[in-house]
């Protein structure tokens, strides 16, 4: 049967160690989305770090969709038309940066493309190296941000935001949700974000059967996803947390994993 839909997660899912989808991965890609299977992007960067990505495995091209932020937003990507939005209200966003200042986290937000921080930190720089984005230093993250944000994120050190999100156990407060990306992000959305409920809402939209979904993934914001589509495949560099939900494990990031699953089920058709 052909899938309604393949959702892909970008970092150490579709994007090799090296930050790039590999030439194998790019033009099979391509190549099924001229056959007529649509695929779709649900990551945790912003909008602004998916889209090149996106345009260079020409989904612009075939009615494809990105859903930010963990779900955050969802973008028609031809149009390049929000429609979705979930966000961190202002109140809540003051009430994240003063987490992350008592907890000792180098905190960021996003603003008109730009990635927004405060203060330094050993990490500081790696959410702009992976998603391309620029930076842009702040005396006050409480001061600056005035409006409803997509995304706010803690960084620090892995064991440290493991022992966070442990205390947290996905919740912040009644309308805030936590998720992690890489060990080193502790990532805060409005309560009820996920890629999950993201492919839900869009299904909905089109008319498409999630039970008839193909999802990647390899981290812990990948979870909700893989409760929701009928395949869910999990990367082998995927975590154990992961693995345990798929129905299926594939090669690595680094070993085109995702043909490498989707040769099998498409052409077998085992859904």
């Amino acid at each position: 049967m052909k899938p309604d839909l393949i959702i892909m997660d970008m970092d150490d899912t579709l994007m090799t160690s090296d930050n790039v989808v590999s030439k194998e991965t790019k033009d099979y890609l391509i190549q099924i989305q001229e056959k007529g299977y649509q695929i779709a992007l649900a990551s945790g960067r912003p909008t602004e770090g998916m889209i090149p990505v996106a345009e260079a495995l020409a989904m612009d091209k075939h009615n494809s969709y990105i859903m930010s932020y963990n779900g955050a937003k969802t973008i028609d990507l031809k149009t390049k038309e929000v429609i979705a939005s979930e966000l961190i209200s202002k109140v809540d966003f003051d009430d994240i940066v003063d987490y992350c200042r008592q907890h000792g986290l180098f905190t960021i937000t996003y603003q008109d493309g730009h990635i927004i921080y405060e203060g330094n930190h050993e990490y500081m720089n790696i959410e702009a190296e992976i998603t391309g984005l620029p930076m842009k230093q702040v005396s006050d993250l409480k001061d600056y941000i005035q409006e409803p944000v997509p995304k706010a994120m803690g960084i620090d050190y892995e064991s440290h935001i493991s022992e966070l999100m442990s205390s947290l156990k996905g919740t912040f407060n009644d309308s805030i949700s936590c998720t992690t990306s890489k060990p080193f992000f502790l990532e805060f959305m409005s309560a009820g974000v996920s890629k999950g409920k993201a492919i839900q809402d869009l299904a909905q939209r089109l008319n498409l059967d999630v039970n008839q979904m193909i999802a990647f993934g390899d981290s812990a914001n990948d979870k909700e996803m893989f409760d929701v589509v009928g395949m869910p495949v999990a990367m082998d560099n995927a975590i154990d947390l992961l693995k345990a939900r798929a129905k299926m494990i594939t090669k690595s990031h680094d070993e085109d994993g995702i043909p490498h699953a989707l040769k099998q089920l498409i052409e077998t058709s085992n859904m």
